[in-house]
């Protein structure tokens, strides 16, 4: 099996890596070409190709698919990982400083939203019949869209492509934005991955040819937090247990056949890996 993972050094994505090494290929994408091939070495080298990626960056998105194709092999899975979350607060001076929301929004939809577009639209040609789209989403999601008003969600239900979608949600954050917020809370985040599964959604019914669905890992311990992440009131997954979902997606031991569903991993902190449990869940919790 071929299968490339977007931000495949860090978090959930280098624990897909690893899990898969040896195995598969695996691509790895990665901004930093020398973090992937560090990777490739530690895992063997065999079957691991660092790929240069940053989803914000088009040229590589370019290359990569020049890459990947001069292989002369198709991808038989894509995993839209990468992922920024920015409502981080920093210490400074000794004063905890909150982020400023409408600061973050372009940052985070350049990631989060138009990535991931501009990723699927260039690899949907290298992705075989039959093969799959897993996008790493996250619970947030789901809890963010059973608080939209139903005309919100009735506008992303009928947006059309990518860029429409959005359109609604960059609107639905610089209304977020404009609210008060708890520390801790993160909308901008949640709204990208809003975007994200009703994208997912919107692939599924256009691409019968394929297998499109998305995924939570749950709350895990991974770079994505930042390294001051409080862990206090919660305590975490780890990303190899997290990332149990999007494999066993890719295997087909959950999700065989369906498409245009939302699965989440399930078990509890601590449990070990042979004995994860992953589910289908609504789009709307």
């Amino acid at each position: 099996m071929r299968v490339l993972v977007t931000g495949g050094t860090r978090g959930i994505g280098r624990a897909i890596v690893e899990a898969l090494a040896g195995a598969h290929t695996v691509y790895v994408g990665c901004r930093d070409l020398r973090a992937g091939s560090e990777l490739a070495t530690k895992l063997g080298g065999d079957g691991i190709v660092p790929v240069r990626l940053d989803v914000t960056d088009p040229a590589t998105i370019v290359a990569a698919v020049s890459q990947i194709e001069a292989s002369g092999t198709q991808l038989d899975v894509l995993v839209n990982n990468a992922g920024v979350l920015l409502e981080r607060a920093s210490m400074i001076g000794g004063i905890i400083q909150q982020v400023h929301l409408g600061g973050i929004i372009q940052p985070t939809l350049e990631v989060n939203v138009d990535g991931v577009i501009a990723v699927t639209e260039a690899f949907l040609p290298l992705v075989a019949d039959g093969g799959q789209i897993i996008n790493v989403s996250s619970g947030v999601a789901t809890r963010a869209t059973g608080k939209l008003s139903s005309a919100d969600r009735a506008e992303l239900e009928a947006a059309g492509d990518g860029a429409a979608l959005r359109d609604a949600v960059s609107r639905l954050c610089h209304e977020a934005a404009a609210l008060p917020h708890q520390p801790g809370d993160t909308p901008m985040y949640g709204l990208s991955k809003v975007w994200l599964n009703f994208y997912t959604q919107l692939l599924a019914r256009r691409f019968a040819r394929l297998r499109v669905n998305a995924c939570s890992p749950g709350f895990c311990r991974t770079e994505i937090a930042g390294s001051d992440a409080d862990y206090s009131k919660r305590e975490p997954k780890s990303a190899a247990l997290g990332a149990t979902v999007v494999l066993k997606l890719i295997s087909g031991s959950v999700g065989a056949g369906t498409t245009g569903r939302f699965f989440k991993e399930c078990s509890k902190p601590g449990t070990p890996l042979e004995e994860a449990r992953s589910s289908e869940e609504g789009w709307v919790a």
